[in-house]
C-alpha cells in the first residue's frame, strides 16, 4: 500500500514541540495550514486513548479520528475512523527523538492500518 511520511526537527525542547503539536483552536490554525476546524467529540475535554476528534480541512474534507495512544509529552498516535472515500486507512503519530532512538525505525503515517 502506498505510504506518505514526513519528519521535521525543530530546535525546541521535546515537551514544547509536543505541546504545540497538540494545540487546537486559533493556536493550531496559525501553524497547521491543513486544519480549518478541529474539535474533541463526545464531551471530551482532553486528548486520551479512545477520544475522538472531528477535523475539517481547508479543502472542505472532513474526518473523525480516534486517539490510539497518548503519552504526553512523549508520544501520540491517532487513526481515522470516518473520512474521505479515497483513504483506505489513515493514521499518524508524533514521538520525541528519545522515543524514536529507543525503539529504532518507526513505521507510521498515512496509509498504515
Amino acid at each position: 500500500m502506498p505510504r506518505v511520511e514526513a519528519r521535521v526537527e525543530v530546535p525546541v525542547p521535546p515537551a514544547v514541540a509536543f505541546a504545540v503539536s497538540q494545540t487546537s483552536g486559533e493556536t493550531r490554525y496559525r501553524w497547521d495550514n491543513f486544519v480549518r476546524h478541529q474539535q474533541l467529540l463526545d464531551g471530551a475535554d482532553a486528548a486520551a486513548k479512545g477520544v475522538r476528534t472531528f477535523t475539517r480541512s481547508r479543502h472542505g474534507l472532513e474526518m473523525v479520528s480516534e486517539y490510539v495512544r497518548v503519552e504526553a509529552p512523549r508520544h501520540v498516535g491517532m487513526r481515522m475512523v470516518e473520512g474521505p472515500w479515497f483513504f483506505a486507512s489513515f493514521s499518524g503519530g508524533c514521538a520525541d527523538p528519545a522515543v524514536l532512538a529507543a525503539v529504532g525505525p518507526v513505521a507510521s503515517g498515512a496509509g498504515q492500518p
